[in-house]
């Protein structure tokens, strides 16, 4: 995959357009969490949180997968936020080390600031997930529109035939090649669509080959719950999702679940225009997976998940099709379950069964926890 920095929209690569999308409205209850003193508190919980909170705790408590461990920047990142150009003082362009953000929110130059500190922020993480990346030398762009009116408008003008797949989006982001499109829908949201939506960015950077599109959704969404410190720092913990937690619950009590030898198969495009308990089920199973793989049953299966993530950067990874093994081929769903099997070192049957298990411990066991811990 190239590597060069895209400098105008009509260096698009749409091959793969509908691998990268998220839509805050469908994906959960939009839910604020309050904060432990060390975080600024900023949402109040629900009802039907406190319900199934009781309800968790009548449930019997297995050994947690998840940490109570944050982590993120220690120091602010240098960043600016200026006119894009004399004659354009509509585009704002905020510059950071790794970051160039182009945005025409005028009037909360505050926020992105805050959103470049964000992605610097975000960035570190997605190293910790991928250490093996030898980051580029040049900045990764990113669009971040005021309103839905301009990013529609955006979204005509250059993603071609796949526009109409992208404007399905009712509140959220989407990626293409290695930046990423997204307007504001609240500070809350908008910056965990953007970390999201950063890790898609920095896998098309980085990575040779082309990670299962149901695995990297999954990795996206690990991403999304962010916490500020008092000196206005990111802070991540890759376990914590309450929102994903919560919907995971609701498909579980739905009776919803994709079989994994579905999920498996799946990429973003395939589930737009699906009802919202079905894409709930894409975005929530995917989470799920990814932390099975990161940090559950005590990490067993995090080498296996280091392995598979180093040699898809390297453009290595094993798969019988051949179509992951670079980002610009049209991908092959058949490979999916023998790579899966190849790096856990089991069936399919037998990862499923244990996913089962972790999906009941996430989506009962571990409400609480989900909640308690931010």
């Amino acid at each position: 995959m190239s590597q060069r920095q895209l400098t105008s929209v009509e260096h698009i690569n749409d091959k793969n357009l509908p691998n990268h999308i998220v839509d805050r409205q469908i994906e959960g209850v939009p839910l604020e969490w309050s904060s432990n003193m060390m975080l600024h508190p900023t949402r109040s919980l629900t009802l039907f949180l406190s319900t199934c909170l009781a309800l968790a705790s009548c449930s019997g408590q297995n050994s947690s997968s998840v940490s109570n461990q944050w982590s993120g920047p220690t120091v602010l990142a240098s960043v600016t936020v200026e006119d894009a150009s004399a004659s354009d003082e509509g585009l704002k362009v905020v510059r950071s080390p790794h970051y160039e953000i182009y945005s025409t929110i005028q009037d909360r130059p505050e926020m992105l600031s805050r959103l470049a500190q964000l992605m610097e922020g975000a960035f570190g993480m997605y190293r910790t997930v991928a250490p093996m990346v030898v980051p580029t030398d040049y900045p990764m762009r990113c669009y971040m529109f005021n309103n839905k009116v301009q990013w529609m408008d955006f979204t005509r003008q250059h993603t071609g035939m796949d526009a109409n797949v992208y404007l399905q989006i009712n509140r959220g982001g989407y990626t293409i090649h290695d930046w990423y499109v997204a307007y504001y829908i609240g500070d809350v949201d908008t910056y965990s669509v953007a970390s999201h939506e950063g890790w898609h960015q920095f896998v098309a950077r980085h990575f040779k080959g082309r990670l299962p599109p149901f695995l990297e959704e999954g990795l996206a969404c690990m991403f999304e719950h962010v916490e500020w410190t008092n000196d206005d720092l990111p802070r991540f913990n890759l376990s914590l999702n309450p929102e994903r937690a919560l919907s995971l619950r609701r498909v579980v009590d739905a009776n919803e679940l994709f079989p994994l030898s579905k999920l498996i198969t799946l990429h973003a495009g395939n589930i737009i225009g699906l009802p919202g308990i079905r894409i709930e089920a894409f975005y929530s199973q995917n989470w799920a997976f990814a932390r099975y793989l990161w940090d559950g049953d005590g990490g067993k299966n995090r080498p296996a998940l280091e392995r598979l993530l180093a040699d898809t950067a390297a453009g290595t990874i094993y798969d019988p099709t051949g179509s992951l093994r670079r980002a610009y081929l049209g991908w092959n769903p058949a490979g999916v379950q023998p790579l899966l099997e190849h790096y856990l070192g089991q069936n399919l049957d037998a990862i499923d069964a244990d996913y089962q298990l972790f999906i009941h411990k996430v989506a009962y066991d571990e409400m609480t926890e989900q909640f308690e811990m931010h």
